[in-house]
């Protein structure tokens, strides 16, 4: 993608995974799909980051994948979408699609071709510990306090196990 932010259409969840339909990465992720089929193994390493603008006290969550090819694709989460995007914490995997057409609308259950077409992301509950880390170390000056207390929150809140209270490791 070039460092361009591109922004999911779908945000949702399934009994042991989240998803995001992101239609800007078809043509990306249409190598890595062929890439896996051939047998090949696709390395990544998954990063969140904030992206603050100062002046507007505004701040956008991006979700960096970096390939093992040196590409880059980053998703892009609005402050309209952080209590979705908070429900993440429950789920160890991403799941990927490129298109909107892989979700049965009456079932709503991925279709079987998802695998083929899809990337499963892992690791994506350790990333967003780290980001509550950073929100809560993001200096005074930047005026987004109010939304790093707000972010720290919804991740922590949703950390919580429910059962006892606890967070989970």
């Amino acid at each position: 993608m070039g460092g361009a932010i591109i922004y999911p259409e779908i945000i949702g969840t399934l009994a042991y995974t989240v998803f995001l339909v992101v239609p800007a990465i078809k043509e990306e992720m249409a190598g890595y799909a062929e890439r896996r089929a051939m047998g090949e193994e696709v390395g990544y390493r998954l990063e969140w980051n904030l992206v603050i603008n100062k002046a507007l006290e505004k701040c956008l969550i991006t979700m960096d994948i970096c390939w093992d090819d040196g590409n880059m694709t980053v998703v892009g989460f609005p402050t309209k979408s952080w209590k979705q995007l908070a429900q993440f914490t429950h789920y160890k995997n991403l799941l990927l699609l490129p298109d909107r057409g892989l979700i049965d609308v009456d079932t709503n259950l991925i279709s079987p071709v998802a695998a083929q077409e899809g990337f499963l992301v892992k690791g994506l509950d350790k990333g967003l510990k780290q980001l509550a880390n950073k929100a809560a170390n993001i200096p005074p000056d930047l005026n987004v306090r109010g939304l790093m207390t707000f972010l720290c929150e919804l991740i922590n809140l949703n950390r919580k196990d429910i059962t006892n209270g606890h967070f989970l490791s």
